[in-house]
C-alpha cells in the first residue's frame, strides 16, 4: 500500500510503498477514503508531541470501508462504512468503567503511538471503529472523530446551560465547530474571536452572535461592553497560547468557567489570586469519550449539526506535504484540510 511516513521530526513526510498491515483476529482492515490533517499532527511533526516510535505513519482523523474482518469480530462486515476512534482505550481500567475512557490508563493514540491514517489501509481493533450511517459522507466522518467531537467534550466539561453566554477563542478546525456546539447546547450569545475575517464570517453563518477580530480590537473589552460589564458565563480557548488563555480568563464573569482545549505551547502567567477572588473555574478538556462520538453522529443524522462548510481543502495522499504546508502557513484560511482517495 501507499503511505506517508515520519522518519524525522521537522522534516517532510516520505510517501512510499509499504506492506499492507496484517490483522489480528480482533482487528479490522480499513480502506481509508478520507483523513483529516489536524493541528495536533503539526505539533507532533514539530516535535512538541512525542511519537511512540519512528518511523511512523501519522494521521488520526480517518474514515473508510471495512475490507477484511478478523476471525473474532462479530459486529462488522465487509463493506461497512466506519470512522476510526484515535483514542484507543483498554476498556478495562477504572476510567474506562466510569465512562471517562479518554483518561484510560493504558491509552494509545492512532497516528502517534501506532501507524495512522495517512495511508491507504489501517489495521485497528474493532472496538475503535464506529459505523457511519449513509447520510454522513466519509469525508465528514473523517473529521467528526476529532475536530467535531472535541468541542462537544469541552462543552460537557463546562456543563454549558441553555440561555448562557459563551466566548470561543480561536476558530480553527476545532474551534469553528465549537460555535455550532454552543448553539446546540442552547447558548443565547456566542462570541467568536479570531484574526481571520473569513473564519469570523463563517462563524457568523454557523451561529455566532458577535464576531471579534482580535487584531483590530481587544476582545476582553468588547465582551465586557456587550455584557454590561459582567463578562460571559463560559470561555473556551482553542489556540494554546498564553495571550488567548489569559483573554479567556479575563472575559468571564465572576463565578464563570474557562476551559482550556488548545494544546499549550508555553505556560501562561496566571494570577491565582484573581481566579480565587472571582471564583473563576479553570478547567481543561482532553479529547473525547466514545459515547460522545455516538452523540455527534446522532446530531448529524438529525440535521442539527452541519459539516458542509467544514472542509476547505482536499489533497491526494501523495500531496500530503502540500496539505501540511497549507495548514502550517494558513494558505487560503484553511478550516479543515483532508486527504482523499
Amino acid at each position: 500500500m501507499k503511505a506517508a511516513l515520519v522518519y524525522e521530526v521537522k522534516k517532510p513526510l516520505r510517501v512510499m510503498d509499504v506492506a499492507t498491515p496484517a490483522i489480528t483476529p480482533d482487528e479490522l482492515l480499513i480502506r481509508i477514503h478520507a483523513s483529516g490533517i489536524c493541528y495536533s499532527d503539526l505539533h507532533a511533526l514539530d516535535g512538541a508531541i512525542p511519537y511512540g516510535k519512528l518511523p511512523i505513519v501519522p494521521g488520526h482523523e480517518g474514515a473508510g470501508v471495512v475490507e477484511v474482518v478478523g476471525a473474532n469480530v462479530r459486529d462488522f462486515s465487509i463493506g461497512d462504512r466506519v470512522v476510526l476512534r484515535f483514542v484507543m482505550t483498554c476498556g478495562a481500567c477504572l476510567p474506562c468503567f466510569q465512562g471517562r475512557d479518554n483518561l484510560c490508563t493504558r491509552v494509545k493514540f492512532l497516528g502517534f503511538d501506532t501507524d495512522g491514517t495517512f495511508s491507504e489501509y489501517v489495521a485497528i481493533n474493532s472496538r475503535h471503529a464506529i459505523k457511519l450511517p449513509k447520510t454522513i459522507t466519509l469525508e465528514e466522518g473523517a473529521i467528526l472523530g476529532c475536530a467535531v467531537v472535541t468541542p462537544l467534550h469541552a462543552m460537557n466539561i463546562a456543563n454549558v446551560t441553555p440561555g448562557s453566554t459563551v466566548a470561543i477563542f480561536g476558530l480553527g478546525g476545532v474551534g469553528i465547530h465549537a460555535v455550532q456546539m454552543a448553539r446546540i447546547f442552547g447558548a443565547s450569545d456566542i462570541f467568536a474571536i479570531d484574526v481571520a475575517e473569513t473564519k469570523l464570517d463563517l462563524s457568523k453563518s454557523l451561529g455566532a452572535t458577535t464576531i471579534i477580530n482580535s487584531l483590530k480590537e481587544d476582545p476582553v473589552s468588547r465582551i465586557k461592553e456587550t455584557t454590561d460589564g459582567f463578562g460571559v458565563d463560559y470561555a473556551f480557548e482553542f489556540v494554546g497560547l498564553p495571550t488567548t488563555q489569559l483573554q479567556g480568563i479575563k472575559s468571564v464573569r465572576r463565578g464563570g468557567t474557562v476551559v482550556i482545549v488548545g494544546i499549550p505551547r508555553q505556560s501562561p502567567d496566571i494570577d491565582l489570586g484573581y481566579l480565587l477572588a472571582n471564583e473563576i473555574q479553570l478547567r481543561t478538556s482532553f479529547d473525547h469519550t466514545r459515547a460522545e462520538i455516538d452523540n455527534v453522529i446522532r446530531l448529524m443524522e438529525s440535521g442539527r449539526l452541519d459539516l458542509t462548510k467544514s472542509i476547505s481543502h482536499k489533497f491526494s495522499l501523495d500531496k500530503v506535504n502540500e496539505g501540511i504546508e497549507v495548514l502550517t502557513k494558513k494558505i487560503g484560511d484553511p478550516v479543515r484540510v483532508i486527504l482523499v482517495s
